[in-house]
């Protein structure tokens, strides 16, 4: 009894280790990938307006993600997801289908967004404004509460790919996107 529990941990923490990692990967990889386009016109872009575009779009998504809030919705974006039942084929291996979700999500743009900042932050890699490695940063913002949530859970994953909290999350996406916001506003009157 207790090998059979065992395994079934072993199988789920690497269930989430597979979907984190691909997940960071692939965001680390979008974000340095937008931020080297983006050095062909940053030479050519004052540093001011860069920001300020980003400023103007973190507002923006503001205005989404309470609109989100209030109407229990999305952010902008593709409404699909990888399949749940890619987990249940028999035919493939157990580490496809976290690998595939992980990539998925990790692109940021071809699935479910509960919060418009994935926007801003592909916009100010684009302008330069944030480091190429912040997709790093984002990964690991999305692979870190995920693992608390699933070790909080004691390893259930059958609820991935389910809608969550998503009003909580998205109060303090608004939050997160006021906050660098009013800092950068801030900065440019100083």
């Amino acid at each position: 009894m207790q090998g059979d529990s065992f395994r079934a941990a072993r199988g789920w923490l690497r269930f989430l280790l597979v979907l984190s990692v691909s997940h960071v990967a692939m965001a680390g990889f979008v974000i340095g990938l937008l931020y080297q386009v983006g050095t062909f016109f940053a030479p050519h872009t004052d540093d001011r307006i860069a920001l300020a575009v980003v400023i103007a779009a973190a507002l923006i998504a503001v205005v989404f993600d309470v609109r989100a809030i209030k109407t229990d919705s999305f952010a902008p974006g593709l409404h699909r997801q990888t399949s749940k039942e890619l987990a249940h084929r028999a035919n493939i291996p157990e580490w496809v289908a976290p690998m595939m979700w992980g990539l998925d999500t990790g692109l940021m743009w071809t699935t479910f967004r509960v919060s418009a900042t994935t926007w801003v932050l592909m916009a100010a890699a684009l302008l330069n404004v944030a480091p190429q490695w912040s997709g790093l940063i984002f990964g690991t913002a999305f692979a870190a509460p995920l693992a608390v949530a699933v070790l909080v859970g004691r390893g259930n994953v059958s609820e991935l790919g389910r809608p969550g909290p998503r009003r909580a999350v998205q109060m303090a996406t608004v939050a997160a996107a006021l906050l660098p916001a009013l800092l950068l506003v801030g900065g440019l009157v100083l």
